[in-house]
């Protein structure tokens, strides 16, 4: 029944009751209250609320009351009051009809927008009663859903289907998707001295170009009116402003027009600048920090830039408090002088130095990585700098450093920082060329104990490869800036199917932060010893890198071999260089190395600024004892640049050169270098790991003797010709020159990063044979990293090489790599 069939029937009731005199009003008392038509409302919360009591009059403003505050209930759909004359009063009777039960919601034909997603938005839970008024409500909000992802002309149509007793229904909203609106012009009035484009092409929502959306995004909407409006302010129309702004929906094509009328104004320049009451910096100073000139278009972005770097030149020094207060003076109609009233007040100083968020790394692992210490003027600088070397760390996810202002002035400063997961324990296998299928199980712990310390062990197993290591690093010995380290590890590796490399060894390390030339330096040193051991060369291989006599008929004499007769190899004098020279003794390598290393970068990982340049001297043998004797020089030298939005640039450019006073032979193979894909001497991605090294050229490789007689007999007759033949052989390289470009963009910042790189290099036997710009090997390509909690950062590469090598087919390379490129 219609919430006015309610009103009728208490006039009715009213009219009845009001037959009889004033002074009989006492017969009018209610004597009796009955509840009908409800089915789960009980009696006693229908009358609780109900504003009709027995023994009081029935009056208007009792049943007025009594039916509002039913209805207020939100669980009937019609409530009314009806009465009856009985002996001594009346009896009432309060009829209600009650609203469905929600028994279940579903939803048709959305695909835009999940089912999950509009039951959580919509907040109608199983049980809660329904009313036609709720069910316009949430019709409404899910139209406003599809608007804000510019689905303007979705359509929503919602309908019930009652259990037998309708006491119960599902309600299910038919939904036509429609397809998106798309912008398919703005036009704006009022612009004068503006062009319209310039400003229309700041917008999201426009009509945009072949590979761009057009699509009307709602909540990008607000910013655009924003930007027109900035546009017009940098373009030196400062009292600029959105008069209306409005828009049509053709529904019939499903385009949009958006109107946008502005107030332009007079176009301002810059006039004279001037400072005063500024003592702690002086005017000179602070000139240099304006970022525009004067005569220029008044641009808001760079007057609102020079205030930014004067307030951050007095925060570098302390004045956290300072105030500013600019004049502007317009003279000759559009010409804005200006000058800045400073008030700097007096420097603030750290009170306290709080951590908080650090929930499993020890407070003074972070807090000795912080220059902002208690007691000190504050400095905008250090702050930015306590932040970096907290970062450093790569403990945490973020860090926010939060000045917390004081009544005296000074302040306190909380580091915020959000831990993340550094500690990873992996088992799994690979495959390379080289090393065929590999087993890997490995633990590797950056925060041990939450001290910092890294504690790592690393175990593969293979056909082709065994290995075993164990490191251990204190980055500050006894609580100071002081890093030592030690690693113990077992190599075997067979080299394809030629031979096996087995070695063996320990490593001391000791490193220390300086403060000279800058506090971004470190000096480290190390000292090596190990053993190595060439061992189980395959028979093919040996032949194929030993001198080899060969006996041949030329009978015809006329160079053409009529039959090989014999042929004797001589084992036991391999070519020069070759590893068969050393046998199958262990040699020892006693080595000690100072690596200075300057790191300036902004993160240890995916940096946009900064710089990492370093210089590392190694001495083998000689005085510190041992088989092998050699020198090796590394010089390595990486650049950030941040550039537009939020892609940033990395280059790196490496050089190496290793050399021995007592010949070739004594330098260790495993420190020369072997560039090319993703190999560790040097990145050149789109070719085999390992593959840009040098040939050597044997001289006199083999002795052909020829014999022209066919009754000669080979070891008793001399040959009649004794011929020479040269042999080519792969070998390490013992110069290297090796750089990357990477242009980096963060998908998730710290998590999921796009790549594109270019990288050029390769190794020579000779400096002489070093020709930059002629014999480097070129790659270039695409390529993806994933931060993965547990495990690190796992890189995936496909570079294409431009330069063939030793006959390789051009085209394009799978990569894997674990870290990255700018280590």
């Amino acid at each position: 029944m219609p919430r006015h069939r309610a009103w009728i029937a208490l006039l009715v009731a009213v009219m009845l009751l009001g037959a009889g005199a004033a002074s009989a009003q006492q017969s009018f008392n209610v004597v009796d209250i009955e509840v009908e038509g409800n089915r789960v409302a009980s009696k006693s919360l229908i009358l609780g609320v109900s504003s009709v009591s027995r023994g009081s009059p029935l009056t208007p403003v009792v049943t007025a009351e009594t039916i509002r505050r039913l209805y207020g209930l939100g669980i009937f759909s019609d409530v009314r009051i009806e009465a009856e004359e009985v002996m001594g009063g009346i009896k009432v009777y309060i009829v209600v009809e009650e609203l469905p039960k929600l028994a279940g919601l579903n939803f048709e034909g959305n695909k835009k927008i999940k089912t999950d997603k509009m039951k959580e938005d919509l907040k109608l839970g199983v049980g809660g009663y329904i009313s036609p008024n709720l069910i316009q409500r949430k019709k409404n909000e899910i139209r406003q859903m599809y608007a804000e992802k510019g689905y303007f002309q979705a359509a929503v149509q919602p309908s019930l289907e009652y259990s037998t007793d309708s006491a119960e229904a599902v309600l299910t909203f038919r939904i036509d998707e429609k397809s998106k609106v798309k912008v398919e012009q703005v036009v704006m009035t009022g612009n004068v001295r503006v062009p319209a484009k310039e400003v229309i092409g700041k917008m999201r929502n426009r009509k945009r170009g072949f590979l761009k959306s057009s699509d009307f995004a709602k909540d990008k909407y607000e910013e655009d009116l924003e930007k027109v409006v900035d546009e017009f302010h940098k373009k030196g129309h400062i009292d600029a402003y959105l008069v209306s702004d409005s828009m049509t929906i053709d529904t019939t094509r499903n385009r949009m027009t958006i109107y946008l009328d502005v107030y332009e104004g007079p176009r301002y320049y810059f006039g004279e600048v001037a400072f005063a009451s500024n003592q702690e910096l002086s005017t000179e100073r602070l000139r240099r920090l304006i970022k525009f000139d004067e005569g220029e278009v008044f641009d808001s972005e760079k007057y609102d830039k020079t205030i930014e770097e004067i307030y951050s030149a007095y925060y570098d020094i302390g004045h956290l408090n300072i105030r500013m207060y600019d004049d502007r003076v317009t003279r000759s109609d559009s010409i804005i002088d200006i000058t800045y009233e400073v008030s700097e007040g007096l420097p603030s100083h750290v009170n306290l130095v709080n951590i908080v968020g650090n929930t499993k790394t020890k407070d003074k692992v972070i807090r000795r990585e912080i220059s902002m210490l208690p007691g000190l003027k504050f400095s905008r600088a250090l702050l930015i700098r306590s932040v970096r070397d907290v970062m450093a760390l790569n403990f945490f996810g973020n860090v926010e450093p939060v000045p917390i202002n004081l009544p005296s002035g000074d302040v306190d400063i909380e580091f915020r920082v959000e831990e993340k997961q550094t500690g990873s324990i992996s088992a799994g296998a690979g495959y390379n060329s080289q090393d065929k299928i590999v087993g890997n199980l490995s633990m590797g712990i950056p925060n041990f104990r939450g001290m910092g310390q890294n504690l790592g062990f690393s175990m593969d197993f293979g056909s082709r490869r065994n290995s075993f290591s164990i490191s251990f690093t204190e980055p500050w010995l006894f609580g100071r800036p002081t890093l030592m380290g030690a690693d113990i590890y077992t190599l075997n590796r067979r080299w394809f199917t030629d031979y096996t490399e087995g070695r063996q060894g320990g490593l001391i390390r000791l490193g220390r932060r300086l403060r000279w030339p800058d506090n971004y330096f470190r000096v480290l040193t190390s000292y090596r010893l190990e053993r190595a051991r060439y061992y189980d060369y395959d028979d093919d291989f040996r032949e194929n890198n030993s001198f080899k006599a060969l006996h041949y008929y030329d009978r015809a004499n006329d160079g053409v071999y009529d039959s090989l007769l014999a042929e004797v190899v001589h084992l036991d004098n391999p070519y020069p260089g070759s590893v068969l020279t050393y046998g199958e003794q262990w040699n020892t390598a006693s080595r000690i190395a100072v690596t200075i290393v300057r790191d300036s970068r902004n993160l240890p990982e995916f940096a946009t600024s900064g710089s990492k340049v370093s210089y590392t001297f190694e001495n083998t043998g000689g005085i510190m004892g041992g088989f092998w004797k050699y020198q090796k020089h590394t010089i390595s030298v990486a650049k950030f640049f941040p550039l537009f939005w939020r892609f940033a640039l990395a280059a790196k450019l490496q050089y190496g050169v290793v050399t021995s006073p007592a010949g070739d032979d004594r330098i260790l193979l495993s420190d020369r270098f072997t560039p090319g894909g993703t190999a560790f001497d040097g990145i050149v991605r789109g070719y085999d790991d390992g593959i840009l090294t040098p040939d050597s050229i044997v001289t006199q490789s083999d002795t052909v003797f020829v014999y022209y007689d066919s009754s000669a007999v080979i070891g008793e007759d001399e040959p009649d010709e004794t011929l020479f033949r040269v042999a080519t052989t792969r070998v390490r390289g013992k110069y290297m020159l090796v750089g990357n470009l990477e242009l980096q963009f963060p998908v998730i910042e710290q998590q999921v990063y796009l790549l594109a790189f270019y990288d050029a290099g390769n190794s020579w036997l000779h400096r002489r044979d070093i020709m930059p710009f002629r014999d480097i090997y070129k790659g270039a390509g695409l390529g993806f990293r994933i931060v993965v909690p547990g495990i690190g950062t796992l890189g995936f590469d496909f570079g294409y090489a431009f330069d063939s090598i030793r006959g390789s087919k051009l085209g394009w390379k799978p990569h894997f790599q674990i870290g990255t490129t700018f280590r």
